[in-house]
């Protein structure tokens, strides 16, 4: 008993989280859409129809999110006239119908890369594109669901006679009077109204996958037309229960996992279905029953519905399982859902298609002004203390000040789920102060709406947590604030607590000491590190620089971190990292061999795998950041004022661009995201947006609402 009640709370607690519960509805229309199209799509030999479709899709999503129309209009839009297009030049050219999709499938794919590829402004996550995004499922889409797969039914059930008779002779359909090429025509329709239902849930590279799979997974089990729908809208289902619950507990994408898990079961299914006809075949052989055709065939009927009825009862235990409280018999909305379990929406927020990219810009007066990087829009976000220097985290700019650290609110953030990602917006402002003396150290987590935030006081000698979730609501709010002796301020978060050097430290060989939430020493939580310099928040853990290599802290699954220390490879003597810099969160983080300006190296740390890389530069740097993309480039600035790229794993230089910053030194920025580089030039009063993948060349230079002597991206 024990046993059943472990399985059902492993099957039921991912579904008790509102997104999960709108995925497993949301994707459970999906598939019972697919299970009804997809039998007519095996059944007429329309595979590649619908990977043409799903490719076709791609221009108008990309064209409607450039124009700021919703994604899904745009690629309706474009399926609809790819399947138009398809009919008309199979009716009226010359041209086969599998040449006219092939050319069309091309066609449409090359149409959206270049739509892409052209707008600098693209914005949009091209993995959401490809692969879908089902966790991103909310009410309004489960109604539009809803709505498709009524309009798939009536279609299903108007023209049944006359897909059926289509299907085994056109001329027969003809003679009948049944309209074979109108009936043609509603089943692109329908095929097409698959696919673009099935676009947010597993993408336009995936959907065929739950086109195809259930239906012939079904197909396995029987031949009636209605029975085999009803059969793969089930194992669609299964298929959408099972990737979810894979996506939940292995950390994988959840567009793929389902489509996986849907081959799987066709794969599955065939292999049952095989070793139940040979025991069938063993039995009428051995058992004593006739081997007349009738008897054959009687037997193999009851076994496939016997079949069917298990299959049936199988999804329904796992959709039971999966149905919020199931597990408890609560109310599934007894529990109001975390900031994390809602992907970081705060209320009041608005959900957006695409990340809200901006740039704050503020004066060494403390003006602060508010780019939008899209539409280039500009806003005065009012004033704080003169600052002395700035840090970001992709929604707050905290500017050290005379009088402590001012919090900056830009209203634009993005929810790094791993694989998939969410973007909000809601009004910028300025927060508040957090007291205290000297220039501050803020040390921020990967994720703006939760967990805590660090600064250090060097005036003071003070380090103080900071609730982010009493942030996203504009207060400020400290955790704790205790005495401690820092290296150029060190205090990182970790968990709900965070890493700092502590009090009783002393010169260089200071070690590392992690406190909890309420400011106290947790025993056992130590690491050595001389010379504690420079922390950086990626998705592993927090990295922290020591004059011998760095320590990865990740957060364990008690009270105590795990600290993992990197040393630098043996025989190295070029000076170690002074601070570390990185696209926002990801696992490869990249830092200068030794003072800005001075510098001729660059490290490179994988937190992932553990180890360091030297690429030596060849030349002076003021900064560089680690993007850790498929090519893993570097984008550095040199004394020069030149934005270089280079290879990290090879050290190539493959491209640089002309002198922007007349005289780089300490108040210029380097910023990077997945697109595009940042570099701020005081005395123009200008921002420098680089393209560096491939040419390496100056996209647009941006003039921002106040000077930018400090200015941070935001959104990203």
């Amino acid at each position: 008993m024990l046993a059943w009640r472990l399985v059902f709370t492993w099957l039921s607690d991912p579904f008790s989280s509102s997104f999960m519960a709108n995925a497993l509805l949301g994707g459970s229309l999906v598939a019972t859409i697919c299970g009804i199209v997809g039998t007519w799509v095996v059944v007429r030999g329309m595979a590649f129809l619908g990977e043409a479709i799903g490719h076709g899709m791609l221009p108008g999503v990309a064209l409607a999110t450039v124009l700021g129309l919703p994604a899904m209009l745009g690629g309706a839009l474009s399926a609809a006239a790819m399947s138009a297009t398809i009919g008309l030049l199979q009716r009226r050219g010359r041209l086969s119908y599998d040449t006219s999709i092939g050319l069309l499938f091309v066609g449409m794919l090359s149409l959206g890369i270049i739509i892409v590829s052209h707008s600098r402004s693209f914005a949009t996550d091209a993995t959401v594109m490809l692969f879908g995004d089902i966790l991103a499922i909310r009410g309004p889409d489960i109604a539009v669901l809803a709505a498709a797969l009524a309009v798939t039914a009536a279609i299903a059930f108007l023209f049944h006679r006359s897909f059926v008779a289509a299907a085994f002779d056109v001329r027969v359909a003809a003679t009948l009077g049944l309209r074979p090429r109108l009936a043609q025509v509603m089943l692109v329709a329908l095929v097409t109204l698959a696919v673009v239902a099935s676009y947010q849930a597993v993408g336009s590279l995936l959907v065929v996958g739950l086109l195809l799979a259930p239906a012939v997974a079904a197909g396995r089990w029987t031949r009636r037309i209605g029975t085999t729908m009803a059969a793969a809208a089930a194992f669609g289902v299964a298929s959408v229960a099972g990737g979810l619950l894979v996506s939940w507990y292995f950390a994988t994408a959840a567009g793929s996992s389902i489509a996986c898990t849907a081959i799987l079961l066709a794969a599955l299914s065939a292999a049952a279905r095989s070793v139940f006809d040979r025991w069938t075949d063993r039995w009428a052989t051995h058992g004593g029953q006739p081997e007349a055709a009738t008897g054959r065939t009687t037997g193999r009927a009851k076994a496939r519905a016997g079949a069917l009825v298990a299959s049936a009862a199988a999804v329904v235990v796992v959709a039971t399982g999966c149905a919020p409280g199931a597990a408890d018999g609560g109310d599934a909305t007894a529990d109001a859902p975390s900031a994390e379990a809602d992907h970081g929406k705060i209320e009041g927020a608005e959900e957006l298609s695409e990340p809200p990219l901006h740039l704050v810009s503020i004066d060494d007066a403390g003006r602060v002004g508010l780019l939008d990087l899209l539409t280039e829009e500009t806003a005065d976000l009012g004033a704080v203390g003169a600052p002395r220097a700035t840090h970001s985290d992709g929604r707050y700019v905290f500017a050290t000040t005379d009088d402590g650290v001012e919090i900056i609110d830009s209203g634009a953030w993005t929810w790094d789920h791993a694989d998939h990602f969410h973007y909000y917006r809601q009004p910028a402002r300025v927060v508040g102060l957090v007291e205290g003396g000297g220039e501050a150290a803020v040390s921020t987590p990967m994720l703006p709406t939760a967990g805590s935030t660090g600064v250090y006081f060097p005036g003071s000698a003070e380090a103080v947590l900071l609730d982010n979730h009493a942030l996203a609501q504009g207060r400020v709010e400290e955790k704790f604030r205790i005495e401690t002796t820092a290296h150029r301020g060190l205090v990182a978060p970790v968990g709900d607590g965070a890493v700092l050097v502590p009090a009783d430290g002393s010169g260089t060989a200071a070690g590392l000491q992690y406190y909890d939430g309420d400011g106290a020493p947790v025993d056992g939580a130590t690491a050595e590190c001389r010379a504690a310099r420079g922390t950086i928040t990626t998705r592993v853990g927090v990295a922290i620089g020591c004059d011998d290599g760095a320590v990865v802290v990740t957060a364990g699954e008690g009270a105590v971190p795990e600290f993992a220390f990197v040393p630098y490879p043996d025989g190295t003597d070029v000076p170690p990292a002074t601070n570390f810099e990185a696209r926002k969160g990801r696992p490869s983080v990249a830092a200068l061999a030794g003072d800005p300006g001075d510098a001729r190296d660059i490290w490179v740390l994988d937190t992932r795998e553990k180890s360091w890389n030297l690429v030596p530069a060849g030349r002076e740097l003021v900064a560089v950041a680690a993007v850790d993309d498929a090519d893993g480039h570097l984008v550095a600035l040199d004394t020069e004022g030149r934005v270089r790229v280079y290879l990290a794993e090879t050290g190539e230089e493959i491209g640089a661009t002309e002198p922007l910053v007349g005289d780089p030194g300490a108040g210029t920025g380097l910023v990077v995201d997945a697109q595009r580089a940042y570099v701020n030039d005081p005395a123009t009063g200008t921002v420098h947006e680089v393209a560096y993948a491939g040419e390496v060349r100056l996209a647009r230079s941006l003039e921002t609402p106040t000077r930018p002597d400090y200015f941070a991206e935001t959104g990203r």
